[in-house]
Order: C-alpha cells, then sequence, then structure tokens
C-alpha cells in the first residue's frame, strides 16, 4: 500500500486556512449544525467528569455510556433484545470500522464489497486491514442478493452504508431479508454503517436492524455521535453486535487503544439522554431551504430520501480543476467525488444541515461559480497542477 496523501479537500481547505484574512465560504462538512440557540452544552453536568482524565475506563465503555446506548437502540432502532453486553464503544465511527475490519481480516476475510461510490476512509481501512475492496452497482433492493452471493466465493465482508454517504439511499424493508441471508452465511459477514440513521426522512422508515446484528453473529453495526448527534470532536462511536463478537472485539480494543476518553464519554451520555430532535429538524428544514433556493440551478433535482448531504452532478467535466477554480476566483472551498471512490465525473457533495441562510450564499455562489466557468472557457487563475 503507498503511502497516504493528503486529499483534495484537505489541501484546499489547508490554502483556506492558510489566508485566514479572506472572506471564505466553506460548503464542505456533512456533519449538521444544531440550530442557533439549539446547540447543547459542549459538556455533561456530572460530577464524574472531575476525576476522568485520572483514570481509564472501562475497555467495553463506561457503565453509562452502554446503558445510554441502549436505550438509544430500543427507543430509536425498536430493539427488543439489545442489552449492555451487546455494546463496544469506540473512539468515532470510523475507529469501529477500523477496529471490525483488522478482526474480520484475523479471522482470515481477505475481500470486501461495497456500493458505488465509497467513502474513501472506508475503502482506505479495507485495504490498511489487509483486505482488498470491490464496488459493484448495488441497487440497495432485493434484487441485489443474486449479484452478493456471486461476489462471495470467497470470505467476504459486505460492506453496507444507511442512509448512505452521499447518495442518501435508505434502508428499505424488502432490503432486510437480503442482509439476513447474508449473514446466515458462514463465510460472510455484513458490516452495516448507521452512521446517519437518525436522517431517514422517507415515508416507511425502517429502522436500522439492531436485533438482527445482535441475534446474528454474521452482521455488525457501527454508529457514531458525530453525524447523528452533531458531536464530531467528542470522537465517540459504538458498535452493536452478538455478544461473542463484542467479547473477541473489547480486547482488540483493550492493546489498541486501552481504553476511550473517558470526559468525552460522559458528555456522550447527557447528548444522547437529551436527543437530537432539533438537529433531525434543523437537515429537514435545510432540505426544504435547497428546494426553494436551488432553483435555476442545474444540478437542482430530487431530494434523496435520507442523510445531511445532497449528490449534486454539476455538469462539469473536471471537478476538480472547477473547485480550484472555485477556491480561486469565488473563495468556495467545495468537497468533490475525489472523497469517494470511484470517482464519478462532475459530483460534488452539498450540506442540507446548514443554516438557510449559509445555503442560500452556497447555492449562488456555486451558480455563480458555473457561470464565471463557463464564460471563461474553464480557465481559472491559480496553478491546478496538484488538483487530484
Amino acid at each position: 500500500m503507498t503511502a497516504p496523501e493528503l486529499s483534495a479537500l484537505q489541501r484546499r481547505l489547508n490554502i483556506a486556512e492558510s489566508r485566514p484574512g479572506e472572506d471564505w465560504l466553506v460548503l464542505v462538512e456533512n456533519v449538521p449544525e444544531w440550530p442557533e440557540g439549539a446547540r447543547p452544552p459542549a459538556e455533561a453536568p456530572h460530577a464524574a467528569h472531575a476525576g476522568a482524565p485520572f483514570s481509564y475506563e472501562a475497555s467495553q465503555g463506561h457503565p453509562r455510556l452502554t446503558e445510554a446506548l441502549v436505550k438509544r437502540e430500543h427507543e430509536v432502532s425498536a430493539s427488543r433484545l439489545a442489552d449492555e453486553s451487546h455494546i463496544l464503544v469506540t473512539a468515532g465511527g470510523m475507529h469501529a470500522i477500523g477496529l471490525l475490519l483488522r478482526d474480520l481480516a484475523g479471522q482470515g476475510y481477505r475481500k470486501a464489497v461495497h456500493a458505488t461510490p465509497v467513502f474513501c476512509g472506508v475503502r482506505d481501512s479495507m485495504r490498511a486491514a489487509g483486505i482488498r475492496n470491490k464496488a459493484l452497482p448495488l441497487t440497495g433492493t432485493s434484487d441485489d442478493l443474486a449479484l452478493l452471493r456471486s461476489e462471495c466465493t470467497e470470505p467476504t465482508v459486505v460492506y453496507v452504508n444507511l442512509p448512505h454517504n452521499p447518495t442518501g439511499e435508505v434502508l428499505r424493508p424488502g432490503y432486510l431479508d437480503v442482509l439476513a441471508t447474508l449473514a446466515e452465511r458462514p463465510d460472510v459477514h455484513v458490516v452495516y454503517d448507521a452512521v446517519y440513521d437518525s436522517f431517514d426522512f422517507g415515508p416507511d422508515r425502517c429502522p436500522t436492524p439492531v436485533d438482527l446484528a445482535v441475534s446474528e453473529p454474521g452482521l455488525t453495526i457501527v454508529n457514531s455521535v458525530s453525524k447523528n448527534y452533531g458531536r464530531p470532536g467528542d470522537r465517540i462511536g459504538w458498535i452493536v453486535a452478538a455478544e461473542e463478537n463484542i467479547r473477541r472485539l473489547v480486547p482488540r480494543l483493550e492493546w489498541e487503544a486501552v481504553s476511550i476518553n473517558g470526559r468525552a464519554q460522559l458528555d456522550a451520555v447527557a447528548a444522547i439522554s437529551r436527543g437530537n430532535t432539533e438537529l433531525v429538524e434543523a437537515v429537514r428544514a435545510g432540505r426544504a431551504a435547497y428546494l426553494t433556493h436551488s432553483r435555476g440551478l442545474a444540478a437542482a433535482g430530487p431530494l434523496p430520501l435520507g442523510g445531511t448531504q445532497l449528490w449534486l452532478d454539476l455538469g462539469v467535466e473536471d471537478i476538480e480543476r472547477f473547485a480550484d477554480f472555485a477556491l480561486e476566483r469565488h473563495h468556495l472551498v467545495l468537497t468533490t467525488s475525489a472523497n469517494y471512490a470511484p470517482v464519478l465525473p462532475g459530483r460534488i457533495r452539498f450540506p442540507t444541515g446548514v443554516p438557510a441562510q449559509l445555503m442560500r450564499r452556497g447555492l449562488t455562489a456555486i451558480h455563480q461559480a458555473l457561470e464565471d466557468w463557463k464564460t471563461n472557457d474553464g480557465k481559472g487563475t491559480g496553478d491546478h497542477g496538484d488538483s487530484r
């Protein structure tokens, strides 16, 4: 595996941060923003905070947090079976994915399949664990089963992310049979990434299959407070799995990280107990604002049923050159399809969890940059030579 490089997104953010006196419009983050006046306090008012930095927490997680997560899964995911023995606290969703992939590699899994596109961080975690990845044209319907069966000719990880980043596709009731059928196979392990599961706006929302995970060792769920509770700085995630899987993962987490930050875990207890209704409604409002303000934008189209972002096709052949052009001429920082694999031409990820005013400014700026791009025949100022 080649040495990792800074992403195109991070390179553009670094440029903006190196020029702090300039007015930048940053539209890169798919972590939803709490509405003004609704953001919860940064720290949970709990006496245990004072002593948290001076001791290790249990490797499986602080008991108050595992208890809160069980309650959350009962309420949000309609679970009847989950208890504390099915929960493992991690240092964020990506840590949960990496930890699980390393464990599966240790069990002999060397292949992973996933939908198109997939976040590059997930792909790179697969490769870092020694697992080769393959993108498939999955549809999120029962038709996927035949294709997935044909691909699982050796121990195979099936990575499923619903609601999907970045397309916003959601779990549909008919897909539960696909997941259950795959999870029953001894040579398949389904990794179900549910880090956006609060943001399913479909009329027939299908909860994350927590009870399938706790009863079937062939399926494991990863989740996070970053997206679902708008708290990426806490770096708190969790795994939901059958008890035997948790028993195997806890020692791995112990020797990799000992335990997870105790103060952050207590903050997560407060955040989860408080709930995220205002945050979910803010994203709903952002989706409505997009429909209002995107009229006339070529990329405008029907909204996906879920997620905290839109996967917009700007109709630009070289989206990386356009993003550099927009950065230099319009002070606009965008997330392009280079953040995903395989790279799909012309696409950007546009956030819906932002205030309506920022939404309006962002859409106007994109429209102006596109018009400028056409007028200048794609010739911007600045050096685009290292765009990737």
